[in-house]
């Protein structure tokens, strides 16, 4: 793959390149076009959904394998399709509404920043895997924190 379809796919059509918050751009982006495309489709099937995030996924990681083999930096600013994923995660199987996309985008940027164990060590994966594989798991907590709040109230 190309250096430049790397970038241009790794960085969700550059938008990793926005100065500011990169990833948190991208997961606000994600989450306003999924609860677009929910919204006007009716319903999103958690099959389609799941494998939405396995294509965005498989697509990250030979982007990110292939930036960081060219360029020797493991996981530079501008790869913000690990938050994308990341993001899309934390909806599966979570009611769609307003106020979950929301809470779903807080939890999903706390999670990734913070880092709890074993976030951090995903990391340390190499060739893409560890890229996407953070960010991953920083959506499964955050699935984890929105489906405990929907039983709540």
């Amino acid at each position: 793959m190309k250096l430049q379809i790397s970038r241009t796919i790794a960085s969700l059509l550059y938008l990793g390149f926005v100065p500011g918050m990169p990833g948190t751009y991208s997961s606000i982006i994600t989450a306003l076009v999924f609860y677009w495309i929910h919204s006007s489709s009716g319903r999103i099937s958690s099959e389609i959904h799941l494998a939405s995030v396995g294509l965005i996924t498989l697509a990250g990681i030979f982007a990110s394998a292939e930036i960081s083999r060219r360029t020797g930096n493991e996981d530079p600013s501008y790869i913000v399709i690990d938050e994308a994923a990341g993001q899309l995660l934390t909806f599966l199987l979570v009611p769609v509404s307003a106020w979950n996309v929301f809470l779903g985008i807080l939890a999903f940027r706390t999670f990734d920043i913070w880092k709890p164990y074993p976030i951090r060590k995903l990391e340390r994966l190499g060739k893409g895997v560890g890229v996407m594989a953070d960010d991953l798991l920083a959506g499964i907590y955050a699935n984890v924190a929105l489906q405990i709040i929907n039983l709540l109230l």
